[in-house]
């Protein structure tokens, strides 16, 4: 409550300041993220999936600050469950989804079929998967879309093609 609250007024603050101190603020607090990350995923490691199940299962603000960091989640397996809920909506737009990988909150995926090169159908078939993805992975914070590279039918012009008319004896 309280902290988090302090937390967003001083970024507003630090967000206003002025270029380079600005810069140098976020690169500090970069590189303690950096080592906060480092530091969880050797602890993971140590600790296995079935202790941090049970850390995770009795402290609400150890199950936050771990899924914040991905630390003992499969991130790939929760990308997969995630595009599970979604794919019914993406085949009937005739398209594919394929989770290529997941790592440290960045989702890729590869869209084929209908949606490939179609921009607003891709655009529409993104916003579900982000948000099955931001339902499913915790810490998720991207999605990087490759395409199939096959080509998709444009879409058809949002009115009658205008024609340029001339008169016969031109």
């Amino acid at each position: 409550g309280a902290v988090l609250e302090r937390m967003e007024a001083l970024l507003t603050e630090v967000e206003a300041l002025d270029e380079p101190v600005r810069s140098q603020v976020f690169e500090l607090l970069d590189g303690v993220d950096a080592v906060h990350r480092m530091a969880l995923e050797r602890l993971g490691a140590e600790l296995g999936d079935d202790r941090l199940a049970e850390l995770r299962d009795a402290d609400p603000a150890v199950a936050w600050l771990l899924d914040a960091y991905s630390v003992g989640i499969d991130e790939r397996r929760a990308a997969e469950e995630a595009i599970e809920t979604v794919r019914p909506y993406v085949h009937s737009h005739g398209g594919e989804v394929e989770v290529l990988g997941a790592d440290r909150g960045v989702v890729r995926v590869r869209l084929s079929g209908a949606c490939s090169g179609c921009t607003a159908s891709a655009v529409t078939l993104q916003e579900g998967v982000v948000e099955a993805l931001r339902k499913h992975v915790p810490g998720f914070a991207a999605l990087e879309v490759e395409e199939d590279g096959v080509e998709a039918e444009p879409h058809p012009p949002p009115g009658p093609t205008l024609v340029e008319i001339r008169r016969r004896d031109e």
